[in-house]
């Protein structure tokens, strides 16, 4: 199995809010939510949260990320006006990492805000998931949970990092269900059944041959002629000397 390492941008699609809240108009690149990082099977990393704040009249004040239970976090680097806590997981959860914005550092509308978290090993497996909680100032809260079992996201999809794209993915989940329009294989020829390419080129060649024994036939012909004549010429030229 390849342990090269993989950079891996997983977006979450879209951000909802509390019943009448405005979006802002924004195009799909800065509207995604991205877990970022380069991973590699049982060694240590940098993960990177990119948080977009898109509802129009609040702010982002808090976001809360959910660790697999069986990722390690060694450290979560300081982020100027927010204060981080790391929050030990209980029962089947895992760790659970919070920041919180200070006054003023809110995330703005139309702004994003990038979480670090140093995290090791990562799990041999072929993804983790890190559901993720965004607050904002006027009490709206986006739960980004749903996992993705078909060709259509969620409404609120939770952020998967995939580890190693070599391994079988999930049971059910979208990458390891056939995907719908998808081209079917089509199986190869049979040996004993020629294409039309084939039977064309096969019936080329054989008129080549065939050009080419006519080529050939009427060369010997024409050698045998020349023979006969000088034959002749020189029969009658002795039959001249005798009389």
């Amino acid at each position: 199995m390849s342990r090269r390492t993989r950079r891996h941008i997983t977006p979450l699609i879209t951000v909802a809010g509390a019943a009448g809240a405005v979006l802002l108009s924004a195009t799909a690149a800065t509207a995604h939510v991205r877990v970022i990082g380069e991973v590699i099977p049982g060694k240590p990393a940098t993960l990177q949260f990119r948080v977009p704040s898109e509802l129009a009249e609040a702010t982002t004040v808090r976001v809360t990320v959910d660790v697999p239970k069986d990722l390690m976090i060694t450290s979560v680097p300081a982020l100027d006006g927010w204060n981080q806590e790391t929050l030990p997981g209980t029962g089947d959860k895992g760790t659970q990492l919070v920041w919180t914005a200070e006054a003023g550092h809110e995330i703005k509308p139309a702004q994003s805000e990038t979480f670090q978290a140093n995290v090791g090993p990562i799990p041999d497996r072929y993804s983790l998931t890190f559901n993720t909680e965004q607050t904002y100032s006027n009490g709206t809260s986006v739960a980004w949970n749903e996992k993705q079992t078909g060709a259509e996201e969620p409404e609120f999809p939770a952020p998967v990092l995939v580890v190693d794209p070599e391994a079988s993915p999930p049971p059910g989940s979208a990458d390891g269900a056939a995907q719908p329009g998808a081209s079917e294989s089509v199986p190869a020829p049979s040996v004993d059944a020629a294409s039309p390419a084939q039977a064309a080129s096969e019936e080329s060649d054989s008129g080549s041959s065939a050009g080419l024994v006519a080529v050939i036939g009427a060369g010997v012909a024409v050698a045998a002629a020349l023979a006969t004549a000088v034959l002749r010429r020189r029969r009658a030229a002795q039959s001249g000397s005798h009389l």
